[in-house]
């Protein structure tokens, strides 16, 4: 692939010298009455090397995909810009708050499930087992002083405990998330 790539770069210098008038093979001037000076000939050369620059910059875009980013990267300024959804809020609200701010080019996404998960660890909410082999993320004895805490919801109809952060708890997550990310 890079030998392709090389090969063709080479051919688009080529290009855009005769585009410009200029022997590629010694540098010197085309003559005013050559074929390759003439403009229905030089406007094919531009349409052609404006081609190939975009084909280079998709070619470009999608190198950059393939190598995301790793880890979760929040600065202090980016936590500035965070504006949270007024009232008690879920971890998967809280997370695409934050993932506006981020800059994809060096952070992924950040995660609800990441975010639950780190809690878990630390005591601040736990998990319960349900029936096949399921778990649920609930609150615990010290969720509440945390800001977290568990209301009636319902999906699809039927009720469930929905696991919500109120102002107390958007202030703890947005104080503590850098060191929660990177425990």
């Amino acid at each position: 692939m890079e030998e392709n790539q090389a090969k063709l770069l080479e051919s688009k210098l080529v290009l855009e010298n005769l585009a410009h008038g200029i022997n590629p093979i010694d540098g010197s001037s085309i003559g005013a009455d050559h074929l390759l000076n003439k403009p229905q000939v030089i406007r094919h050369l531009f349409v052609l090397l404006n081609f190939l620059d975009s084909e280079f910059e998709k070619t470009q875009r999608k190198r950059s995909k393939g190598k995301r980013p790793s880890k979760v990267v929040l600065t202090l300024e980016q936590l500035e810009r965070v504006e949270l959804p007024e009232g008690l809020i879920g971890i998967n609200e809280f997370a695409r708050a934050v993932n506006v701010v981020i800059d994809e080019t060096v952070s992924k996404k950040l995660s609800g499930a990441v975010i639950n998960r780190k809690l878990k660890e630390i005591g601040v909410l736990s998990e319960e087992k349900l029936q096949d082999n399921k778990t649920r993320t609930v609150v615990n004895d010290n969720s509440i002083a945390y800001g977290i805490e568990s209301i009636e919801s319902y999906y699809n109809g039927r009720p469930y405990r929905r696991v919500v952060f109120n102002d107390l708890g958007k202030e703890f997550l947005m104080k503590n998330i850098v060191n929660l990310i990177n425990s």
